[in-house]
């Protein structure tokens, strides 16, 4: 079964890891302090002064986000699989990098970008492709966008979020799938049909939630193409695919990149 042959919505990290508040503006703020277990605005009152004793040092606590009480399992989960993620050697005839136009508007970098991401041709090596996504990787401080992730494990986030397929079909299939897709001369071609920016990440951003300037948020929608060879007969299929992402450009960075993938849609179009 190839990787869109069913129906198919999948949020990215389960909500937890990666913060889909960044989808659901009007929920952020009880987002960020469910999960981040922010502490209370007012202090408490003081009570009387008692005499204190000194305490040993202890160490240091992260910087980093915590994951709220009853979410500590999936997330260590999911950060365990991104902390033993394989790494992506660079290859020795690499794929083009984005360059020209689509690297300085973000509407133009988000469409060529998933183009290129869905645009597979699974008779070339996989860690090819992997390496072109992470060549294309930037990094973001934003909280509702990086969420629990550590702060050393970053510059895996591009790679993971589309390769994981522990919970959903990953946009870049496992390498297993991929060599039995490539035992059927399969490849996928890709047009981009449309590219919005959220209401919801609008409404984030004039409400000040958002404090990475260079971070912004588009979903991409695109139909894939489908061309393989089942029992020696030439087959087609299409699939329509939304792709919400997160890319990240100036003025934090010169041109732009990607950050994320944070939801997809997938729905079969039919096949000949």
């Amino acid at each position: 079964m190839g990787v869109f042959a069913m129906p198919h919505r999948a949020r990215w990290a389960m909500t937890i890891v990666l913060i889909v508040g960044l989808l659901v503006a009007a929920t952020a703020t009880v987002t960020r302090h469910a999960a981040f277990g922010h502490a209370s605005a007012s202090p408490p009152p003081a009570g009387p002064s008692q005499p204190t004793t000194p305490r040993a040092q202890g160490p240091i606590p992260s910087t980093d986000p915590q994951p709220a009480t009853g979410s500590d399992a999936a997330v260590m989960a999911q950060l365990n699989r991104m902390r033993h993620l394989p790494a992506v050697s660079p290859p020795s005839e690499p794929e083009p990098s984005i360059t020209g136009d689509a690297t300085t508007q973000p509407d133009l970098y988000a469409a060529e970008f998933v183009r290129r991401l869905l645009t597979q041709d699974f008779r070339t090596p996989r860690d090819r492709h992997l390496a072109w996504v992470q060549s294309e990787s930037a990094k973001s401080t934003e909280p509702l966008v990086v969420g629990l992730v550590p702060s050393d494990l970053r510059d895996r986030l591009a790679a993971f979020t589309v390769t994981d397929d522990a919970d959903h079909p990953a946009l870049v299939p496992a390498a297993a799938t991929w060599t039995g897709l490539a035992g059927h001369a399969a490849n996928d071609a890709t047009t981009v049909e449309q590219v919005i920016e959220p209401l919801p990440w609008r409404n984030a951003v004039a409400a000040g939630r958002i404090i990475d300037p260079g971070v912004t948020c588009r979903i991409v929608g695109a139909t894939v193409t489908r061309h393989e060879q089942v029992n020696g007969k030439a087959t087609t299929a299409q699939t329509s695919v939304s792709v919400t992402l997160a890319i990240e450009g100036p003025p934090t960075r010169a041109s732009w990149g990607f950050v994320a993938i944070i939801d997809v849609t997938t729905l079969p179009m039919g096949a000949s």
